[in-house]
């Protein structure tokens, strides 16, 4: 490998292995961990605990750690690009929910009186059904992409393009999946 620049280790600043596969509880048990020692009511400074926040906002994001790990060995690949023609589908169907939830929030927001309110109750309900069927779906398919890790981190012969292609993934159904609670917290 040649020379590449340091990187701040996110898995050592929460006293983790860099590792692709960790499940949410031991990513949120090394936060609280770690800061226990880095808050700053705890005897640590400012500029620690925002280096612990960012660290776990690294390696609790799939999309985000796989980068990281890419970038620890040497090897951080292409992450920047199109979408996978496999996601259009998903991509498709994330859309139209998206702008139904947003038309609906729409007449919520305009209507005058409770009673035109309590009309929409029922095309509300509706589409915060579609939107959490998005969800699942997008949460769905995000496990699926996070189901190569194994391989990837068990891999001799690292493929990085097609690391790269997860991470991109990866970080298009996050993106999804912010936007679709964000719309599903405004219809409740």
């Amino acid at each position: 490998m040649g020379s590449f620049p340091p990187v701040t280790d996110a898995f050592q600043i929460l006293g983790m292995e860099p590792k692709l596969v960790l499940s949410d509880d031991a990513v949120r048990e090394a936060f609280r961990e770690a800061g226990k020692r880095a808050h700053p009511d705890a005897g640590g400074g400012d500029g620690e605990f925002a280096a612990l926040r960012e660290a776990f906002a690294v390696v609790s994001s799939p999309s985000r750690r796989l980068r990281h790990w890419l970038e620890l060995r040497g090897t951080p690949g292409e992450v920047r690009g199109s979408i996978d023609n496999s996601l259009m589908d998903l991509f498709s169907e994330v859309g139209s929910v998206t702008q139904l939830a947003e038309s609906v929030i729409r007449k919520r927001d305009e209507a005058k009186s409770a009673l035109v309110r309590a009309m929409l109750e029922g095309e509300t309900q509706v589409c915060r059904e579609a939107v959490e069927r998005a969800i699942s779906q997008v949460e769905t398919t995000i496990s699926r992409e996070c189901a190569m890790f194994p391989e990837l981190e068990n891999s001799a012969d690292l493929e990085v393009e097609a690391a790269a292609k997860i991470a991109r993934n990866l970080a298009f159904l996050e993106k999804w999946r912010a936007g679709l609670r964000a719309c599903f917290g405004r219809l409740v």
